[in-house]
């Protein structure tokens, strides 16, 4: 996949993040930090920059002795965290000072877990470096956030993750008159995924390698956004909201980005000074339904259904109230 082709590898191909980017190079030469924690989005790059990291602290060491990687939505318990996370800290490394243990979507683990795994950085901090990522912050416990070095990670602008796209689509070898043909619609199409490089390179990976190929995908995605998904709630065109969102994933643009274009339609409701009152019911039921984004156990087309279902019933019964 492009995306598993395109992850960066040094610190300086790192897209979006300047003060993380000069702060690695600084802990180079004068010690890394006790633990450090990465939040945002998904498709921001907090996995990938925490490998880098891992490659920049242990050099020609960076093997599986000395870098391990978790899954806190897959390993989420207490017994994990006191068992198998407490012998991956107390093993010692091998040819290096500290190991590096990511603690990948860190926010997935239980409150118990996340305040013993606090207990276990704290003892082995001279033994590993724990980086932990998280697309909420507000799920990652204080005593956490207190002991970690934190980085928010935010979408990448459209003109940079534009260049990034550029250098990508060389690395995989797409042609000249291709490369050439799509090269003015990138910084759209960084704009349409809301900053989410890996969605960009899935879409584009999608493509024909036809120089017009990105062009006509745009357009065919900016028809289906021409219809206000506010206005079409306020109106009750409830199967024609479900049926432009699911038009929107099959194009290619991935949940996340769909829901904000979704909240950008809102919030221009409100800015026009639009109160009517059904537009307070979505904004409730929108609020209510991305609480389980992350968590949200089937498919994304199931979750845009369960959102206009929600709003539905909001607006009706308050209508009947």
């Amino acid at each position: 996949m492009w995306s598993e082709k395109a992850r960066p590898i040094r610190i300086d191909e790192i897209v979006g993040q300047t003060t993380l980017v000069n702060d690695v190079k600084s802990w180079l030469v004068q010690g890394w930090p006790s633990a450090l924690l990465l939040v945002g989005p998904y498709g921001t790059g907090k996995t990938s920059t925490a490998r880098v990291i891992a490659r920049e602290m242990l050099g020609e060491d960076f093997n599986e002795f000395n870098y391990v990687e978790i899954n806190g939505s897959d390993d989420r318990g207490i017994d994990f965290i006191r068992n198998d996370l407490k012998t991956l800290l107390r093993t010692k490394p091998i040819g290096v000072e500290r190991k590096v243990v990511l603690i990948d979507e860190a926010d997935g683990l239980t409150p118990a877990a996340q305040d013993a795994a606090k207990q276990l950085m704290e003892t082995y901090a001279s033994n590993a470096l724990v980086i932990m990522t998280g697309n909420e912050l507000e799920k990652i416990r204080p005593a956490i956030r207190s002991r970690c070095r934190t980085y928010t990670f935010k979408p990448v602008g459209k003109i940079e993750g534009a260049a990034r796209l550029w250098d990508v689509l060389s690395l995989v070898g797409v042609s000249e008159d291709v490369k050439s043909g799509w090269s003015n619609d990138l910084p759209n199409l960084v704009e349409i995924m809301s900053g989410d490089l890996r969605a960009s390179l899935n879409l584009l990976e999608s493509l024909p390698r036809d120089k017009e190929a990105l062009t006509e995908r745009l357009k065919d995605i900016t028809a289906i956004k021409s219809d206000d998904f506010a206005m079409l709630a306020i109106e009750g065109k409830w199967m024609k909201i479900r049926s432009n969102l699911h038009e929107l994933l099959d194009s290619g643009v991935p949940l996340r980005s769909v829901m904000s274009s979704f909240y950008r339609d809102i919030r221009g409701m409100f800015n026009a000074s639009i109160t009517d009152t059904t537009l307070f019911d979505i904004m409730c039921a929108y609020g209510d339904v991305m609480l389980n984004i992350y968590t949200w156990p089937q498919g994304d087309h199931a979750f845009c259904d369960y959102m206009v279902a929600s709003m539905r019933k909001e607006v009706r019964n308050n209508e009947r109230n």
